[in-house]
């Protein structure tokens, strides 16, 4: 819930300090900030703005921090009822706590928005001036948020990606963590299979360098017969090619000792006969041979011919189809000779033309220039004037400044001594009440 507007004004800072920084923000009209406090949905009208009261000034930067930090009342109460929980006659101090964490969140929120003076009083006893001035700051405030609100929700996109990676990596390395330790558990406990195993391994490297030397000397062995063997080979080799010499030898002798006279006499018959043969064949085949030759003569002759006739027939086809192209390209030169010719009116009007929108173009852009540069003129001669006044008005501040400092050193004095008044009379009446209550007990 909202602190009561009827909190007592004392609590608060002085009435109005020192302004310094009207300058840090640009000042809202009265319906543009009407216009983003709809926006919010706070019944707000213009005669609010002019004549500000204490209730409905809370209830607008309540918005505000509702919009803009995030804070709502029930965080407020939460806050308050925490700090109140232990306290003895809470309901005495409960109003005052809401209060001062209600200002704590407001004047949190008004020095992000560059406003360094906001004060208590400025929630009870709203002034028109001061209040227009901390709305403006918050409108721009609220503007400015607005407009990284965007990049605001990318980088908050951004980081969410970021914490879910770092979660998955945290979750992986746990994992890994315990994978690891299972593993070496089970490392340790299979140690002592470890050792074994590499005992058996060892039995059995000497066993198979033993069994390598015994192979190396079976190999050696080995060798030595495969040499026996091959000269056995050779031996058994060599006898038996002379065992087929013999054999022929002894062939040929038993064929000398079986023929007879007469029938070497009727073999060298026939050796004869099949000689004449051979020879009347080969004299044919000499004949067949010098006639092939002259008619190979005669080919040899019509193939050179017939080359030269299939030379001069490419020659003649290839200046057909040179002359052939010639022609085509004559043809295309003609055309485009007489195309040019009638396109050439048409270019020089088209030149004309150009020339004419040239010269156009450049008195359009001589009169922009000269127009432009009256307005340089003018805009300087009125940047010359709005510097003047702005320096007019800078002195015109500074001196109001000045004289608000003075008047905010009187008020603080007058507040001051009204405040030992109040003081006095507050003894004062003590004093009364006390003596009225000697003099009751002295009546009774």
């Amino acid at each position: 819930m909202l602190p009561p507007s009827s909190a007592p004004a004392g609590t608060g800072a002085p009435a109005a300090a020192a302004d310094q920084n009207y300058t840090s923000f640009p000042a809202v009209k009265t319906d543009e900030l009407l216009s983003v406090l709809h926006e919010m949905n706070l019944a707000v009208t213009a005669d609010d703005i002019a004549k500000p009261q204490g209730a409905m000034a809370q209830k607008v930067y309540m918005a505000f921090l509702d919009t803009l930090a995030g804070t709502m009342p029930e965080m407020l109460e939460r806050q308050r009822d925490s700090l109140c929980e232990n306290v003895e006659h809470r309901e005495l101090f409960e109003d005052g706590v809401a209060w001062l964490l209600f200002f704590r969140e407001v004047r949190t929120m008004m020095e992000a928005a560059t406003v360094t003076d906001f004060h208590l009083q400025d929630l009870t006893r709203p002034t028109p001036k001061r209040f227009k001035r901390h709305m403006s700051a918050l409108v721009n405030f609220f503007r400015f948020r607005s407009d990284r609100l965007a990049e605001f929700d990318e980088l908050v996109l951004e980081t969410e990606d970021l914490e879910n990676r770092r979660m998955e990596l945290e979750e992986g390395l746990a994992h890994d963590k315990e994978e690891m330790e299972r593993l070496l558990a089970q490392r340790r406990a299979e140690e002592p299979r470890v050792q074994q195993l590499r005992d058996e391994n060892l039995a059995h490297s000497d066993r198979l360098l033993q069994m390598k030397k015994e192979q190396g000397r079976l190999l050696a062995e080995v060798d030595a017969l495969k040499g026996d063997k091959a000269e056995a080979v050779q031996k058994q080799t060599d006898i038996q090619y002379q065992l087929q010499i013999v054999s022929a030898e002894l062939a040929k002798l038993q064929t000398r000792l079986a023929t007879e006279p007469a029938d070497m006499r009727r073999d060298v018959d026939d050796m004869q006969a099949q000689l004449q043969s051979e020879r009347s064949t080969l004299a044919e085949s000499e004949r067949k041979a010098r006639e092939l030759g002259a008619q190979l003569d005669v080919l040899q002759q019509l193939e050179a011919d017939v080359a030269a006739a299939i030379a001069g027939m490419e020659q003649v086809t290839a200046d057909m189809e040179r002359t052939a192209a010639e022609s085509r390209a004559l043809d295309e030169m003609r055309a485009q000779m007489a195309a040019h010719t009638q396109e050439q009116p048409t270019q020089a009007h088209r030149l004309e033309v150009l020339e004419r929108q040239v010269k156009l173009a450049n008195e359009r852009l001589e009169r922009a220039r000269r127009l432009l540069e009256e307005k340089r003129t003018a805009r300087q001669a009125q940047m010359d004037a709005l510097t003047a006044r702005l320096v007019d008005v800078s002195k015109l501040r500074k001196e109001r400044h000045a004289l608000a400092d003075i008047k905010n050193q009187e008020a603080t004095g007058l507040e001051r001594e009204l405040e030992s008044v109040l003081q006095a009379h507050e003894a004062h009446c003590a004093r009364m009440q006390l003596d009225k209550e000697a003099l009751r007990t002295w009546i009774h």
